[in-house]
């Protein structure tokens, strides 16, 4: 034995020694840390793995990692989601720092689709993305504001710059057929559903309150914007307006980790309306009457002509009294944690902005908790719970923008006191106006996975939203001179149970996925209101004190529907390059009789990846990624009112006359003593036959990427058609004894083209970056189908019309076109039968200091059949650039926007040469009406002037109607939306100051805006087009700002 051992000893000490490297290098740990390059901070939660091997593991909250090494000559491969993917030699080193590069193309981004995540490059559909730290810290209370400019085909504009006002946001062109109504897209948020359409309060006095500020921007980790009918359709009845979905942030492997953040900054006043006052405005409207040949002095107010009246040197600066700089303050903290068995994230928001307009604000308190918990190695339960508490306050109480239209704004000649100055501001006791808004939105899901590729999801949410606002407006600056008390409270509560498996196979070749599921939803609605009127103790700002009669006043309702519905989706692959999709949802509401009760709704696409084709590769040097797609479908809407299907009952009675007003029976009907209760002809007939609107849409695209994934181009075609979309109070022929009449009565139609550009400008090598998103979209609206044989639909007073007419974009204006002004008398043109000059409606006839109506039917008689279609409030182009610039630690995003198409009714305009009474001259009377500056105008004096509008002298024929063409503008604009400067703190200094990371950051934002429109912004506008100019002003924001990762 001791021979054989002599003999064999040899052999095996050098096995041994040549298998030396090899153990040893198997016990070689390796360690590093991974941050991102843009930021210079640390990125958890990144896989790093040692390729050819099955060793792995993630980055630490400070990311950090250790992976020990298995095999000879090792290299390392890093993933992380939204980033490129490396692969990266080891050699002898036993440390790395490893940066990691955004990627631009985006390509293996996990978007998500409804109710399953697929990878961008599978997508079969047209879904857009904006990650959560692209919109972070912008100075907004609400997400949907941040997005305007930053996807093409969604339209995000502001009407009013109240904080947390809402704003019209569309996708792929307005649905809405009613005037000045908004057709919002469908929110879902972490799998929860946020219909705004039925979240807005059903009255509170104030129609600007924006459902979103429920939500802290700035814990959204992604959104996802779904425009085409294979995306969307798996929410049925509730995808037609398009659907953003909103992921909130998780938690990351590894230890707590602490982050706090905070801003703070100043919103600007903006510029002062053109108005003058004092000495200068005294001087102003002089010197115009004398131009205009006034001579009848004796009737002008004594603030014009009497030196020695007191109020003759009086300068009151109204917008002075109602404007200011006004303060932005937000601060974050969160703290997030995950392991294995569980894993959470608590995070608390503070917002507070007050408004440039004295006496307005919005504050918000809101916490947000999710918690993830896994029981079993097959179950796991995900609760999220968000609740928000925002109070509002609307200036003076009343919610108006100014205590003043335009052409009722007082003169500088007028004085007021410090007390009213004070009510105005909103700051004493004698203004009281409270609108406080609770939210808690909670769901809780269980999943449990009941095989190798089958997953079980039973999911709960709930959504309850209340508003209370009660306001009080003291008599001192209340036009009706009398205390006014009012209380409206809103609430809303639904519930929604979905459960639904996922299947996935892959066999070789072939994937399949399967979604199979049911949900039942119900939403009830709440509503009260109580309003006292001549109160005779002021100062309790409550409804009491008050007899029973028309000084007092109250109404309730209640409302609530439900929903049952069935739903699936099948996505197949193909070598991973041949995709095909298609989806079937089935929705029936209580909303429709049991004939329409349920509406049927599908899409399918298809992709093809022809870069993974082989014939393909010489032509991959220029072209890495080209993907064509197609897809067809149809979603849904229900917008009917819940009880559209049943007649309205009236007992004619008013309550100021009833028995619960006046203690006295009113004029109610009755027989043989017994109210009697019939059919309220001036509502709507009953339609039995009322059910869902359907909006078929197809959509081809194609997605490509150049040059090593530094160009990625995405472009979309689409045509989507609105049928039988509802419409409400249609005027009804007299024959049917009703007033109105309601019913799926319109079809439309949306067509047009979206083009998204990224790039990386510089080599990824280089220090400095520079990346750009550059999207535009045009769309194109038009009407196909109306009541009537066509017939055209009116909407608006004679005086400001438009109409939907087929062939012709929704809304569109209904003017008198004007060509200029008339010179002298003889150029207006004469009745040869008659003699007689061009009269307005027949009556006074045209003269020179006229404008120039065109006679469109050639009747020498300007009237409505005169009007024509002048353009239409729809944005036909729409989009935005992105240029973002980073070097080392700093960073740097510069955002622009722009729409072009889109026109405006100047009813600011209109109302200054207007006056309260027909004629700027005669409101310079008695009334002494506003101080506009007009310079810049040019006004017709006399024979031969050529001038850009008529005399100032008289208005015998409506010469400043809003409907002369001359006030219809272009809308369009370019706005440098935001700026943003940041600079992240080396590493070195964070290691020595203990935390995980440092920044600072600085923002300005609504920097300016070039429109060759005269209004104050173009942007502030309702969905009618329509400017009054009291529009709530669109400020402009600097904030400072610091985030520390502890």
């Amino acid at each position: 034995m001791s021979y054989q051992f002599t003999h064999l000893k040899v052999p095996l000490i050098g096995i041994c020694l040549l298998l030396l490297p090899y153990v040893l290098f198997a016990q070689v740990k390796l360690s590093g840390k991974v941050t991102d390059k843009k930021t210079n901070t640390p990125v958890p939660g990144v896989v790093v793995r040692e390729k050819g091997s099955k060793q792995g593991t993630t980055t630490n909250d400070k990311g950090q990692f250790t992976l020990e090494l298995k095999t000879a000559n090792p290299s390392v491969l890093v993933s992380f989601v939204g980033f490129q993917s490396q692969e990266i030699k080891v050699g002898n080193k036993s440390t790395l720092d490893i940066q990691l590069q955004e990627d631009v193309k985006g390509l293996n981004d996990v978007v998500v689709i409804g109710y399953q995540d697929i990878q961008r490059r599978k997508t079969t559909g047209a879904v857009s993305s904006v990650k959560g730290k692209d919109i972070e810290n912008i100075p907004y209370a609400t997400f949907d504001q941040m997005l305007q400019g930053r996807v093409a085909g969604l339209s995000v504009l502001s009407v009013s710059g109240e904080p947390g006002s809402n704003g019209i946001v569309n996708v792929r062109g307005s649905n809405s057929v009613t005037l000045g109504g908004v057709s919002n897209p469908l929110y879902v948020i972490d799998g929860i559903i946020y219909n705004v359409n039925d979240m807005l309060p059903s009255n509170n006095g104030s129609y600007n309150n924006n459902p979103l500020t429920a939500i802290n921007p700035n814990d959204i980790e992604s959104i996802d914007v779904l425009k085409d009918a294979s995306a969307a359709a798996i929410y049925g009845a509730r995808g037609a307006n398009g659907v953003i979905l909103v992921k909130t942030k998780r938690p990351k492997s590894g230890l707590p980790q602490y982050t706090v953040n905070y801003y703070t900054g100043i919103a600007q006043k903006p510029a002062m309306k053109p108005m003058l006052v004092g000495a200068a405005e005294r001087r102003m409207k002089m010197e115009m009457l004398y131009k205009s040949g006034y001579n009848n002095f004796a009737n002008l107010s004594v603030f014009l002509t009497d030196s020695l009246n007191p109020a003759f040197n009086n300068n009151t600066d109204w917008q002075g009294i109602f404007l200011q700089n006004a303060s932005i303050n937000n601060i974050d903290a969160s703290v997030s944690a995950a392991n294995v068995g569980y894993s959470y994230r608590l995070s608390v928001n503070g917002y507070k902005e007050e408004g440039v307009m004295r006496g307005y604000y919005m504050k918000r308190l809101s916490p947000h908790l999710f918690l993830s918990l896994n029981p079993g190695k097959k179950i796991n339960i995900a609760i999220d719970v968000l609740p928000s508490f925002v109070k509002v306050k609307h200036g003076t109480g009343d919610g108006t923008r100014y205590p003043f239209d335009t052409w009722n704004f007082p003169s500088s000649f007028w004085n007021v006191s410090a007390a009213q100055v004070a009510a105005y501001q909103g700051n004493y006791s004698n203004v009281l106006d409270n609108d406080n808004f609770f939210y808690l939105t909670s769901n809780v899901k269980l999943t449990d996975t009941l095989a190798k590729n089958l997953v079980f999801t039973s999911s709960f949410s709930h959504n309850y939203n209340n508003n209370r606002r009660d306001y009080y407006k003291d008599k001192s600056i209340n036009t009706l001179n009398r205390n006014d008390a009012y209380n409206f409270n809103n609430l809303t509560a639904r519930w929604e149970v979905e459960n639904y498996i996922n299947w996935s196979k892959t066999m070789g070749k072939h994937s399949v996925s399967v979604v199979l599921g049911q949900g039942a939803e119900n939403q009830q609605n709440k509503f009260t209101y109580a309003e006292g009127n001549n109160l005779t103790v002021g100062g309790l700002q409550t409804i009491e004190g008050i007899s029973r009669g028309n000084n007092l006043y109250a109404q309730s309702h209640l409302e609530e529907r439900s929903r049952l519905s069935w739903f699936g989706r099948l996505n197949y692959e193909y070598k991973e390059k041949y995709l095909i999709s298609g989806s079937y949802r089935r929705d029936a509401s209580s909303k429709y009789s049991s004939s329409n009760r349920w509406g049927n709704f599908y899409s399918a696409s298809a992709g093809w990846i022809v870069s993974e084709e082989p014939f393909f590769e010489p032509a991959k040097k220029v072209v890495n990624f080209l993907k064509f797609r197609g897809s067809y479908g149809v979603t849904g809407n229900d917008p009917a009112g819940y009880y559209a299907k049943y007649q309205a009952l009236t007992t004619n009675a008013s309550y100021y006359s009833s028995s619960l007003g006046g203690n006295v029976v009113g004029n109610m009907s009755n027989y043989n003593g017994t109210t009697v209760v019939y059919p309220d002809y001036s509502s709507p007939a009953a339609n039995r036959n009322i059910t869902w609107e359907s909006y078929p849409q197809t959509d081809i695209g194609m997605d490509v990427n150049f040059m090593h994934d530094r160009i990625s181009l995405t472009a979309d075609w689409y045509a989507r058609d609105g049928k039988n979309v509802y419409l409400d109070n249609v005027l009804a022929r007299g024959t049917t004894g009703y007033s109105f009449y309601s019913g799926n009565l319109v079809d439309f139609r949306n067509t047009g083209i979206e083009i998204t550009i990224n790039s990386s400008n510089f080599p990824s090598s280089w220090k400095l970056q520079w990346n750009t998103n550059f999207n535009i979209a045009f769309n194109k609206n038009y009407i196909t189908r109306l009541p009537d044989n066509n017939r055209d639909l009116v909407a608006g007073p004679p005086w400001m019309q438009q109409t939907l007419t087929v062939g012709r974009p929704m809304f569109t204006y209904k003017v008198w076109q004007v060509n200029g002004v008339y010179s002298k008398d003889s150029d207006v043109p004469t009745d040869p039968l008659t003699g007689k000059r061009l009269t307005f409606n027949g009556g006074n006839p045209y003269g020179a200091g006229d404008p120039i109506l065109v006679d469109q039917n050639g009747d020498y008689k300007i009237d409505l059949l005169d009007k024509v279609s002048y353009g239409d409030p729809q944005a036909h182009v729409t989009g935005g650039i992105t240029n973002t610039f980073t070097y080392k630690g700093f960073s740097m995003s510069v955002l622009c926007t722009f729409i072009k198409g889109r026109k405006l009714w100047n009813g600011y305009l209109s109302d200054k040469l207007n006056g309260s009474s027909g004629s700027i001259a005669s409101s310079w009377g008695p009334n002494s009406g506003p101080a506009s500056d007009f310079k810049g105008a040019t006004f017709w004096q006399q024979e031969g002037d050529n001038a850009q509008y008529g005399s100032l002298l008289s208005n015998n024929v409506d010469k400043w109607n809003i409907a002369n063409s001359v006030f219809v503008e272009d809308a369009s604009f370019f706005r440098m939306k935001n700026i943003m400067l940041g600079y992240n703190f080396s590493q070195g200094l964070v290691k020595h100051l203990k935390i995980g990371g440092l920044r600072i950051y600085g923002m300005l934002d609504n920097i300016f805006v070039l429109s060759n429109a005269t209004v104050p912004d173009p942007e502030l506008i309702n969905a009618a087009g329509y400017s009054s100019g009291n529009d709530y002003p669109l400020p402009k924001k600097y904030t400072l700002g610091l985030q520390v990762q502890l």
